[in-house]
């Protein structure tokens, strides 16, 4: 719903002034805060030995990287981040200076993608039983591509939205589909570890992606970062979708039955 809202808001509220939109956003963190105090006290659990941190993340990563198909998972939002930053990064100037849209149609422009976020996590689980989990991932990843590819053609501010908005759509399916499937793939115990050697990679290729923009976008067009981030997001499709087939992706979650009942 953050995803939802918070575009449109924040830009109307940027049109009563610069700094209205941080206050507001200040003011809700207190309200949060506020609101995590009345949750009822837990127990405090028993202290386990456990490993130093160096350890844990080396087992995590270890992990991650010797099995294909947690490998292939892991790759999508690492170079999907490097791509979408790449976007990020010159979208308000594109909107305005190609697409003449001001400050509130570039809230409503996030909004559709967000609505579209919303309705492809809805659906994302009906992709899978229809498709396969490995099919319904290569799709939405082809998806988020060909999204981008419209985005950069786009020649009005419909054309933008209905394109951020499938976007969205592929990138919600992919949110819920991705961390699903590796959540029934990974052992309890290396849950924590492998998810966060993937976020890692993710966050570590998002400051790549936003150079890159940059650079892309003053070396020649601001549309030329819109192009290089599709052709990337395909051609991340082509390389990890035989890594996720519904193959692999099967025989995984079989080696992965006996493990979960034991």
């Amino acid at each position: 719903m953050s995803g939802f809202a918070g575009p449109s808001a924040g830009s109307a509220l940027l049109a009563l002034g610069r700094a209205v939109p941080l206050l507001a956003d200040a003011v809700s963190f207190l309200f949060s805060a506020l609101l995590v105090r009345t949750l009822p006290a837990m127990p405090r659990p028993v202290p386990e030995v456990r490993e130093s941190l160096l350890p844990q993340a080396r087992a995590g990563a270890s992990y991650v990287f010797r099995d294909r198909v947690l490998l292939g998972l892991a790759l999508r939002p690492a170079v999907g981040n490097v791509a979408f930053l790449a976007v990020e990064t010159v979208l308000a100037l594109f909107a305005h200076d190609r697409l003449g849209i001001d400050t509130y149609g570039f809230g409503l422009l996030l909004t559709a993608e967000a609505t579209g976020g919303l309705l492809g996590a809805a659906i994302a689980s009906h992709l899978g039983r229809r498709l396969g989990t490995g099919t319904a991932l290569t799709c939405t990843a082809a998806v988020e591509g060909l999204a981008i590819l419209g985005l950069a053609a786009a020649s009005n501010p419909f054309l933008a939205g209905l394109a951020l908005a499938v976007c969205g759509a592929g990138m919600g399916a992919m949110m819920v589909l991705g961390p699903s499937f590796r959540q029934a793939l990974v052992p309890a115990h290396l849950m924590g570890r492998v998810a966060s050697t993937s976020r890692m990679l993710a966050m570590c290729a998002a400051p790549l992606g936003a150079f890159v923009g940059g650079w892309l976008a003053t070396a020649y067009d601001v549309r030329a970062p819109l192009y290089a981030a599709a052709v990337l997001l395909l051609a991340m499709t082509a390389v990890t979708a035989s890594m996720t087939s519904d193959r692999r992706v099967e025989a995984a979650l079989r080696a992965a039955a006996p493990a979960a009942v034991s």
